[in-house]
């Protein structure tokens, strides 16, 4: 039998003011709070969500806010939803979650605001694990039906993701653009994101999300001559992260000089002859 626990608890503040609070658009990867990016056609909301291990007692301060969670634990979603006149807006909390089959709406709760409230809190909880088994999810928070933020991804009995592989040329030249090939794979068959340091003082951000196991293509081009080291690590979508990946790259490449064996033969017997050639030929 589903354990779908639901409890709520709302404020009692009257309307004082007329002045809807400031809006702002939130990038969700990272971030446990999300702001409607859209004013509603009743009036402008704001929210903030949570996920927790437990109960949260303090409903100004939700912490702590966490991602993983054992099979038979409680995921509980704290939401507190804002705005200038709350009454009669409808607030639904949707549970989504991808246990291997794809991801599914596997449940829903609503509850519509009765009196002229500035502030709505409101709760459900559920051990998703018990009924579905492993998997990743995240809660969607809708104010009359538009959908106004979610919670980041969490994730049930999850598994770090492995360390990523790096293939691509090994030499180089200055100012000319190198590809490389990054593959990431998560044991529990999630997306992936991938991190990369370039060894120069450059790194590509935490890339979209993608399937696991598929490669990425990355470029980078260096602008001094020197050998170095590019690292990657991917996470999943639980935030939960890999070891790192190097792959050493020289900066400019050395040419091949077996291909004329008598100049090869000419540098080894004169070693002191010659240096500006020797430096061009990496000598």
């Amino acid at each position: 039998m589903k354990k779908k626990i639901i409890l709520f608890l709302v404020t009692t503040l009257l309307i004082t003011t007329t002045t809807s609070p400031v809006l702002a658009n939130t990038t969700y990867t990272g971030s446990f709070e999300a702001k409607n990016s859209k004013p509603l056609a009743r009036s402008d909301v704001t929210l903030d969500v949570a996920l927790t291990t437990d109960y949260v007692d303090d409903y100004g301060n939700p912490n702590p806010r966490v991602r993983e969670f054992d099979l038979d634990q409680d995921v509980y979603a704290f939401v507190s939803v804002e705005g200038e006149n709350l009454l009669g807006v409808k607030i639904t909390h949707v549970w989504w979650y991808d246990n291997g089959t794809g991801l599914e709406n596997k449940w829903s709760w609503s509850y519509t605001v009765p009196e002229e409230w500035t502030s709505c809190w409101t709760f459900t909880y559920w051990a998703i694990g018990l009924d579905y088994g492993k998997g990743v999810g995240y809660i969607e928070v809708l104010a009359d039906g538009t959908s106004i933020g979610q919670t980041n991804w969490y994730a049930i009995d999850n598994t770090q993701p492995d360390k990523p592989t790096i293939s691509g040329d090994a030499t180089g030249k200055v100012k000319k653009s190198l590809d490389f090939n990054f593959t990431g794979t998560d044991p529990d068959g999630f997306k992936v994101s991938y991190f990369v340091d370039w060894g120069d003082n450059t790194t590509t951000e935490w890339t979209t999300f993608t399937d696991s196991g598929v490669p990425i293509t990355l470029n980078h081009t260096w602008t001094k001559k020197d050998t170095y080291i590019i690292q990657c690590k991917i996470k999943d979508l639980a935030e939960n992260e890999s070891d790192w990946a190097t792959l050493s790259v020289k900066i400019p490449c050395s040419i091949n000089v077996p291909t004329f064996p008598f100049l090869e033969k000419l540098l080894q017997r004169f070693p002191h002859m010659f240096p500006i050639l020797r430096h061009i030929l990496g000598y």
